[in-house]
């Protein structure tokens, strides 16, 4: 990483916790203005958007526009702006991107129009570095913008603000599996798949546990009276009490998004030496080595086909309804199967878990 530099973090109204965690870990010397974000809390779904109508889309995503931000006035000449998924129109910058399609509001339709304008942006030396969160983000960057840019982008994944030091040992596994499930957006994140497989789980392995962390619908309560051994959690708790309440007393996350782009939970899960059994969806393989630290499972369905959007993406705000229609049950088999591996095997539970946390010090430990 170049010294000297001076960099102005553009103060988006909306930062998640791993968009924060860049600004923190930036060397200090060069942050213009951190004490704008010193007290900051990211950004959460709320229970009322995650239960009714978070998924649909806003103005900017329905109307084909470009995502651009002015350069803040007063600031000095050198001074770059970091943005994520923006480009700035004056003077140098640094866009940080999840999803290329991010530069146009995640709006399908507006990419081809404005593909070439931002192709030239990005390839322009004002625009100082493309940071791009997954090697699946850096390969969609290829597939709209060609080698040339491909090239110039590279990865950055998130930095941790406290995960579990590289000295703890992982904690040894007990004869009960402790199952997790963590995400505010219960359908989309493969929920009712989750509840189901659960319960064939519990017919060979009765002593196993589910916590559930996440704004759960009404309709799906009574499945989940139904289905002993399984606590449901309002998904109000911060980050650092998600780590120390669930992943540290957690075996496998479950996490079987139809959704993700990149899944922060997962790669807290690894820093935590919990084993992950989660959908290969985008980047979560970056994070899931199948048979290594977890298992991996094709989804029913996704808004992701690789690295391209499927064409389930621009129907993003019917995927509650998509999925409520779509048969899971193949796939709640297959989930049911992975859990039990684990589940009934506590030796193996335990080399996968310790497989996390070695994924996780040689893949994600950042060397910048």
């Amino acid at each position: 990483m170049a010294q000297g530099r001076r960099i102005y973090f553009y103060e988006h109204a909306y930062l998640r916790d791993r968009q924060l965690d860049t600004i923190r870990y930036w060397p200090r010397d060069e942050v213009l203005n951190l004490e704008r974000f010193a007290d900051r809390q990211g950004a959460q779904v709320s229970r009322s958007r995650a239960l009714y109508g978070s998924l649909r889309p806003s103005w900017r995503q329905r109307v084909p526009l470009l995502n651009v931000k002015w350069r803040p006035r007063g600031l000095p000449a050198d001074a770059i702006v970091y943005s994520w998924g923006a480009i700035v129109a004056t003077g140098p910058f640094i866009v940080g991107l999840v999803s290329p399609y991010a530069l146009t509001g995640y709006n399908l339709k507006a990419m081809p129009l404005y593909r070439r304008v931002l192709e030239r942006a990005l390839g322009h030396p004002r625009c100082v570095e493309i940071r791009c969160m997954s090697k699946a983000c850096r390969e969609t960057v290829r597939a709209l913008f060609g080698d040339r840019i491909h090239e110039k982008a590279q990865v950055h994944y998130p930095r941790l603000h406290s995960p579990r030091r590289a000295g703890d040992g992982v904690p040894t596994s007990g004869p009960h599996c402790r199952f997790l499930f963590v995400a505010t957006q219960f359908e989309i994140k493969g929920g009712a798949a989750l509840l189901s497989a659960f319960r064939r789980v519990q017919e060979q392995a009765p002593t196993t546990r589910l916590d559930i962390v996440s704004h759960v619908p009404a309709a799906r309560r009574e499945d989940i009276t139904r289905c002993s051994g399984v606590t449901v959690h309002e998904a109000t708790f911060t980050r650092e009490e998600i780590r120390d309440r669930f992943l540290r007393q957690s075996d496998v996350l479950v996490h079987p998004t139809y959704v993700d782009s990149f899944s922060m939970v997962v790669l807290e899960a690894l820093s935590e030496g919990v084993a992950v059994i989660a959908t290969d969806v985008y980047a979560i393989r970056e994070m899931v080595h199948d048979g290594v630290n977890g298992v991996l499972l094709q989804p029913p369905l996704s808004i992701w086909d690789g690295c391209i959007p499927s064409p389930y993406y621009s129907k993003l705000e019917k995927m509650p309804e998509i999925i409520g229609r779509t048969d899971t049950s193949t796939f709640e088999g297959q989930l049911a199967k992975a859990m039990l591996t684990l589940a009934l095997d506590p030796a193996r539970r335990h080399a996968t878990k310790a497989a996390s946390r070695d994924v996780f010090t040689t893949e994600f430990t950042a060397r910048e």
